[in-house]
């Protein structure tokens, strides 16, 4: 393939995302701009019958389009074109009714993308068979769960995790078992999804008319109301969303009958006439009747319901004999595929054969040569068992030696603690009480007041007192005799703050009960430590620690914005407590360390620790 090709195929990909994209928006208009770009004649052809199929959606009088027939489709070299116009035609069909059936073309552009591994084309194929299952069948059989379930495998984005909700829930309602509690939790999933898609979008209308569903289910007729006139409001007057105003007509219309308003019911169906689906003119009517019956028979009207009656009956019957049909046609698409390639499987195995009475002959020729391989080979697994010995052995004693290293780093870390509880006592009991009991001498001294240097000694002692009280507090953590780490981090914080030279602030989340006593101990001097690291070298003036705990899992950050470093460059070598045994400690302790410092732009350190 020549350079100019390959710039070709990308700049074509790159488009048909982009186009992917606006159809699954509805933005048809953006679809069509798009194709117009298309180099290749062919292609852009497929693309502007396709987005002005999906715009129409059998609504206009007659969709003029351009397509190429069967024969040209199946032998055109270029797979996106082929799958491109397979979609235009199974469209067309769908919704014009020219009296073929659409599967196959839609099957046809389903199987092309997925072998040629176009991704955006094979999301549409999947897209255009559910359409086909949930367009055709009005109590759906469970063939289409086999590509519901393939496209929720394939979604990445938000967008396509919108339209798999939209899908679960238009099925779960076709479903002969309908399950209410299912399509609430599917409409709360998609609820969570359009919470990101703009009040404008050509989506929105979609939603609202599920979402006024889940109130009907939950008995909150005034809400229900209020999102199907929302639906009707932006759908009435595009096309492609008609289907949706008549639908929100005909429930607005459920719900006066569940009020006792027959009449209003009656008006809001007669209303809906003018929104009928004219690609799916028997269903619609079929509703229209049905409902119509039901408010009739209310008010009494006997004759008129009946009649109603009689004729939803009689189109449900037309419909069930066409979607048999439509199922049957479906049935022998895939039963042709399947014969297919069960006779390129056969063709593979004859081949696969003739294969190996070719090797059991080559093998018979070189026998004596295959025994001397053969003991080589058996020498040469010998060579390699002893040599994955050796290795297993050198492994076991890695691990030993890094046991033994974790014990070291406890102990290190064991008898730091008592060291700084020894030192905390010796300035708090002795070098406290000895410079307390000097202050009380200092304050029995005459002359106290006239000399200034007396004066001074006295104000000079004093915080020296206060300093040596300080570093008694700060040694001895708080953390085993207080409240847990939370507080001690906090008032840590609050310490360090005071001085005015750095701003430690703290944010915690779902920090409830205590952990054990020992792990606070220690993922206190971790945080202790990382920010004497901050406040020795990373010249911050800003510091933030935030705790999480969610479940089982322990969430710390430490963020800052001093000056950064290369970690390549630190030395290891360096003894205390550094960033490499404070990794190596959290690997202890089964968690995940990352540091993540850009020179210049400060420094994040993330530890996770399962609790």
């Amino acid at each position: 393939m020549t350079t100019n090709s390959l710039a070709q195929n990308s700049e074509e990909n790159e488009y048909i995302e982009k186009y992917t994209n606006s159809l699954m928006n509805l933005n048809y208009q953006d679809a069509l701009t798009i194709s117009s770009k298309i180099s290749n004649n062919k292609l852009k052809l497929g693309m502007k019958n396709l987005a002005t199929i999906l715009y129409n959606n059998g609504q206009a009088n007659k969709t003029k389009v351009t397509y190429f027939n069967d024969s040209t489709i199946s032998v055109d070299s270029n797979s996106l074109v082929k799958t491109m116009n397979f979609l235009s035609k199974g469209y067309y069909i769908l919704y014009e009714k020219t009296g073929e059936d659409s599967f196959q073309y839609f099957f046809n552009a389903y199987t092309l993308a997925k072998s040629k591994h176009h991704t955006n084309l094979y999301k549409l194929s999947l897209l255009g068979i559910l359409e086909y299952y949930q367009f055709k069948y009005s109590q759906t059989n469970n063939q289409f769960e086999t590509y519901i379930n393939e496209f929720e495998k394939s979604c990445v984005s938000n967008l396509d995790y919108i339209w798999l909700y939209l899908y679960k829930v238009y099925f779960n309602l076709q479903s002969l078992s309908k399950d209410s509690w299912s399509s609430i939790s599917d409409i709360k999933q998609l609820e969570d999804r359009m919470s990101s898609v703009s009040e404008n979008s050509n989506l929105r209308p979609l939603f609202y008319s599920l979402k006024a569903l889940k109130y009907e289910y939950t008995d909150n007729n005034l809400k229900a109301l209020k999102y199907h006139q929302m639906a009707l409001d932006l759908s009435k007057e595009k096309p492609f969303l008609k289907y949706i105003a008549f639908r929100s007509l005909i429930r607005m219309s459920i719900i006066a009958q569940k009020e006792n308003d027959f009449e209003k019911g009656i008006v809001l169906l007669d209303t809906a006439i003018k929104y009928i689906d004219k690609s799916d003119t028997l269903r619609s009517l079929i509703y229209i009747n049905k409902y119509k019956s039901k408010h009739n028979l209310k008010i009494k009207n006997f004759e008129t319901a009946y009649a109603q009656l009689e004729e939803s009956i009689d189109l449900e019957h037309k419909l069930e004999y066409k979607t048999n049909m439509l199922e049957k046609s479906a049935l022998e698409v895939k039963l042709r595929t399947a014969e297919k390639e069960k006779q390129i499987l056969e063709e593979k195995q004859k081949a696969q054969t003739n294969k190996n009475w070719l090797m059991v002959a080559t093998v018979a020729l070189i026998l004596g040569a295959g025994i001397a391989i053969l003991v080589q080979k058996n020498t040469t697994k010998k060579r390699k068992l002893a040599e994955q010995e050796t290795l297993l052995k050198q492994e076991r004693v890695d691990n030993l030696l890094k046991q033994q290293e974790l014990v070291s780093i406890d102990a290190m870390i064991e008898g730091q603690e008592k060291e700084r509880q020894r030192v905390a006592n010796e300035l708090h009991d002795d070098l406290g009480s000895l410079m307390a009991t000097i202050k009380l001498h200092f304050s029995n001294v005459k002359g106290k007041g006239k000399d200034p240097a007396l004066d001074q000694a006295q104000s000079l002692l004093e915080e020296a007192y206060q300093k040596v009280r300080g570093i008694a507090h700060s040694k001895n953590s708080g953390v085993m005799s207080s409240q847990g780490l939370l507080p001690a981090v906090k008032k840590m914080a609050q310490v360090i703050s005071e001085t005015n030279a750095l701003e430690v602030s703290v944010d915690d989340f779902g920090m409830g009960e205590r952990m054990e006593n020992s792990l606070e101990l220690s993922l206190f001097r971790t945080i202790q430590e990382l920010v004497a690291n901050t406040i020795k070298h990373a010249e911050a003036t800003k510091l933030n620690i935030q705790i999480s705990q969610y479940e089982d899992n322990l969430n710390i950050i430490i963020e800052d914005n001093g000056k950064g470093f290369d970690r390549s460059k630190i030395d290891k070598n360096k003894t205390g407590m550094g960033l490499t045994n404070i990794e190596k400690r959290i690997e202890h302790l089964e968690g995940n360390f990352t540091i993540d410092s850009v020179l210049g732009k400060g420094t994040s350190i993330i530890i996770d620790i399962p609790v």
